[in-house]
């Protein structure tokens, strides 16, 4: 969630074990004594780092990260929404400020459940079984203090280039309806804006956790689809996400992670493991979320091990095709991994 948020953009060389015990330095580490492996990503010839993510073709045992240094200043905000389509607004607003860089970071926008979620129990909140109607969820959203949609993000700096874009960033989301608010508004002790503000920063904290105590049983699967950065495009996906969530009787808790022309939307599918038919209900509801979203073109970015053969599959026959040649050449008799991805030699 830091300006370094694009994890694989700021990593830099990898040593891999192949399957025949061969060692692989990547990029500018295949050349003996290099001293500049973790510093230029590209080397001579083809860069094969990308395929040793997401995959099974060698084990990773180094990876180069770059490391940001700490900025002179700092200054984490949160832009409230009142309304749940809202979140188009917010998207439209955010989208130019990531691309020119004068939002650097990887910042959220979550709605009223994902934020309610983290510090209550549904049971406290809604005991009924069905899910949240959007009225009480907009009730519950103005009795706890915060938005149907709330924008998490960050400047950062020094306080005279923190200054100047103070000024464009409060002016565009106040033009679009937000409510801007800083530490100093919220007050020192609000746990939703610290656990942004600090992860912001780069600092651990398990606080977002308490979503698996949201119905009780701590279970949970992401569904993790991908978009273009377009207000549009979030309410698509919402009518999308919501028709299915509320045929199995389960709230929407999401929120958009917003890169420079993407977001993840990551719908949590939160569920009692204590009990086998909340279990198999969570499992057809993202069984079908993936159905129901890629015949719009949408695909995940990452899944469960149940579902990587089926996401697999999704990416088509090509893709899958060219993995199992790279596997074969790669690791013939099959022995790291087997399946992973959805990959087979």
């Amino acid at each position: 969630y830091t300006p370094y948020g694009e994890h694989f953009l700021f990593s830099c060389g990898m040593e891999v074990v192949l399957a025949d015990g061969q060692v692989l330095r990547t990029g500018m580490g295949a050349m003996p004594n290099s001293n500049t492996w973790q510093v230029f990503k590209w080397g001579y010839g083809p860069t094969l780092d990308g395929i040793f993510t997401q995959s099974s073709f060698g084990i990773v045992t180094k990876l180069g990260l770059w490391l940001m240094p700490a900025p002179p200043a700092y200054k984490p905000f949160v832009v409230r929404y009142p309304e749940h389509a809202d979140i188009a607004k917010a998207i439209d607003t955010i989208r130019p400020l990531r691309i020119a860089q004068i939002i650097p970071n990887a910042g959220t926008v979550s709605n009223a459940l994902w934020e309610l979620a983290v510090i209550n129990r549904r049971a406290d909140l809604y005991p009924q079984a069905e899910p949240i109607p959007d009225t009480t969820v907009l009730d519950l959203a103005k009795k706890h203090g915060v938005g149907a949609w709330n924008v998490y993000t960050a400047l950062y700096g020094t306080e005279e280039t923190i200054a100047a874009h103070w000024k464009i960033v409060t002016a565009a989301f106040k033009a679009s309806g937000g409510t801007v608010l800083t530490q100093e508004d919220v007050g020192p002790d609000d746990p939703l804006f610290n656990y942004r503000r600090d992860v912001m920063r780069g600092d651990l904290t398990m606080r977002e956790f308490g979503l698996y105590n949201w119905r009780g049983g701590g279970g949970s699967m992401w569904f993790s689809p991908v978009s273009q950065a377009r207000g549009s495009e979030t309410l698509k996906q919402m009518g999308l996400a919501r028709r299915v969530l509320d045929k199995f009787g389960i709230d929407y808790v999401g929120l958009f992670v917003i890169g420079w022309r993407d977001m993840h939307h990551i719908i949590d599918i939160l569920y009692d493991r204590g009990q086998p038919e909340a279990m198999a209900k969570a499992r057809r509801c993202y069984d079908e979320l993936l159905d129901d979203f890629a015949r719009e073109g949408y695909g995940v970015y990452r899944t469960n091990i149940d579902f990587m053969a089926k996401v697999a599959k999704l990416y088509g026959p090509v893709k899958a095709k060219v993995n199992r040649r790279i596997k074969r050449a790669l690791d013939p008799n099959g022995i790291l991994a087997p399946g992973k991805s959805g990959i087979h030699g």
